[in-house]
């Protein structure tokens, strides 16, 4: 006679189902586990930027870019360490993770192949490998992580069937360029890398990496595009929570979206320091992302939105001004003043007594375009208790209340009891 306590993966007869993917537990200690890599590789190169930094070999401010890119992969990895080891199943935190994970790795690598090509030659091995392996390894982190963040936010699945090939377009676009940039390396990096030649016979299929290269820029030109209009058809058709959730990563993607712009033209007009702006600015996506699935503080997001219209339009108009009177003040008193600073102090001055007046209109702007029920709501509730001060009777006082709950909290049914006095 069998005991019950020997019946593994039966019941009454018949066969339970197989649970699959991995467990709690081992998605955990995974997803860790590829967190503490990426953790490594950004340590290991930072110290080599810094016992290196002192060398002629190496550029200004390389340093500070380094230690740039290792801020944006640990954002990104603990984001994505979290999502993966508390919702095994959403691919968001995987491809967090290990994108992360991948950009520490070509940071590593070419930092080392720095060192042991130029710096310190024969130092460490494997260094045109190294080289090698840092002029395509950064390319999932930077062009694929984004494509799939925007398309399988918040849930790790496409916003309908139709959109599956978006995810597949992303995957494929960015592994062409990844394997065209691998066989014709286009020394994004270093330029003495240029010099260094391909392991494994590479120089041999350059032709073929050019191709490759081609199609999968052309590829990633077109997949992040889609992969923002899936973003922006999951927020149309959103409500509720999730509504809030592309909120949070369509706000920190806007802020990115600015950043770069002002970068490009920073480029453009020669000041390549502008670029760091963009570092300090992508850690807000993955942030984003982590706040809107682990829902902490969710509904935060329309302050937060509110607050970035309002000072940034705020800090646009306060030094747009400044500027202005700053020219018209100094040409105005050049001739009295032979070049002081008064301009500039009377300038300061202005622009500091314009402050609180143009903050509270652009805060009224900003809710009369974008909070327009709130916007209501308060003035309804101002010009309410404008006429609550003069009111006496009872009977109208009660139409007043509950006129001002319909039109403020729109609720289905409205009732008011009053307390008789006591006598």
């Amino acid at each position: 006679m069998r005991r019950p306590g020997r019946l593994t993966g039966m019941r009454a007869g018949r066969r339970q189902p197989v649970r699959r993917g991995l467990s709690q537990a081992r998605a955990r200690r995974l997803a860790w586990g590829i967190w503490g890599a990426g953790i490594a590789f950004s340590a290991v190169a930072i110290v080599l930027g810094i016992v290196d930094a002192g060398d002629p070999v190496r550029e200004t401010g390389d340093l500070v870019f380094l230690i740039g890119f290792a801020v944006v992969a640990l954002a990104m990895g603990t984001v994505g360490a979290l999502v993966a080891a508390r919702q095994p199943r959403n691919a968001v935190g995987w491809v967090l993770d290990a994108g992360a994970a991948v950009l520490a790795l070509s940071g590593l690598a070419e930092e080392w192949a720095m060192r042991t090509l130029f710096i310190a030659p024969g130092s460490l091995p494997g260094g045109e490998i190294m080289a090698w392996v840092s002029q395509w390894c950064f390319l999932p982190a930077v062009v694929q992580v984004p494509s799939l963040l925007l398309v399988l936010f918040p849930d790790g699945r496409p916003p309908s069937r139709g959109w599956r090939p978006a995810v597949w377009l992303a995957v494929s676009a960015t592994a062409t360029l990844a394997l065209g940039t691998a066989l014709a390396p286009a020394y994004i990096g270093y330029e003495e890398f240029k010099g260094v030649p391909g392991p494994f016979g590479v120089d041999q299929v350059r032709g073929l990496g050019q191709v490759l290269w081609v199609v999968g820029l052309a590829g990633t030109a077109v997949a992040i595009p889609i992969a923002a209009a899936a973003m922006i058809f999951r927020l149309r058709r959103s409500r509720g929570v999730e509504r809030q959730q592309v909120k949070w990563v369509a706000t920190a993607a806007g802020i990115f979206a600015v950043a770069v712009l002002i970068t490009m033209a920073g480029v453009a007009a020669g000041h390549v320091d502008v670029a760091a702006l963009m570092i300090v600015t992508f850690p807000l996506i993955p942030i984003a992302a982590g706040v809107a699935i682990l829902r902490h503080r969710i509904y935060d997001i329309d302050l937060v939105i509110n607050r970035a219209l309002v000072y940034g339009a705020l800090t646009a108009l306060l030094a747009g001004t400044y500027i202005g009177l700053a020219l018209l003040m100094s040409l105005a008193l050049e001739p009295l003043t032979g070049g002081s600073d008064l301009a500039i102090a009377l300038s300061t001055l202005a622009v500091a007594a314009l402050v609180r007046p143009a903050r509270r209109r652009i805060q009224a702007a900003v809710d009369r375009r974008f909070y327009r029920r709130k916007y209501d709501a308060e003035r309804t509730l101002e010009r309410f208790a404008t006429r609550l001060r003069a009111q006496t009777d009872l009977d109208a006082l009660r139409a007043e209340v509950t006129g001002v709950v319909r039109d403020t909290m729109q609720p289905a049914h409205v009732s008011l009891w009053l307390r008789e006095p006591s006598r």
